[in-house]
């Protein structure tokens, strides 16, 4: 479920890993401003084994200045940094945020994801 201003044609995602929406973007500019940290603070996307579904999802500060392991992309103002092994698994996946009541929070839409848990923060391919 993404709000109209989200909508992207397949020419603004060609050769993008991953997709951070607006919505994404606004509410990981709103924690750093909560944290006291400068809006350029990266976000670092990564993946790593366990949960429920075999591998999980994980979204981090990033600090630090990107290396060449990294993919570096920008969304909505934001620099989104992806680890090369987490890219693998992350292509393709749009990042998300909702604000209703009962589930809010980040969510990733994967197309590589076999399967995911019922709170959709774990996955399997």
């Amino acid at each position: 479920m993404t709000a109209p201003s989200d909508t992207l044609d397949e020419t603004e995602t060609e050769g993008e890993s991953v997709i951070v929406t607006e919505r994404a973007a606004k509410e990981f500019r709103h924690v750093l401003g909560e944290k006291g940290l400068p809006d350029d603070t990266a976000m670092r996307l990564s993946v790593k084994g366990g949960g429920c579904s075999g591998f999980e999802y994980l979204i981090d500060i990033e600090r630090n200045e990107p290396d060449e392991f990294d993919v570096v992309e920008e969304w909505h103002g934001i620099q989104v940094v992806i680890d090369m092994k987490s890219e693998f698994y992350l292509n393709g996946t749009t990042i998300d945020f909702n604000d209703g009541l009962m589930d809010r929070g980040f969510t990733f839409k994967n197309p590589q994801a076999s399967g995911t848990c019922g709170c959709g923060s774990s996955f399997s391919v």
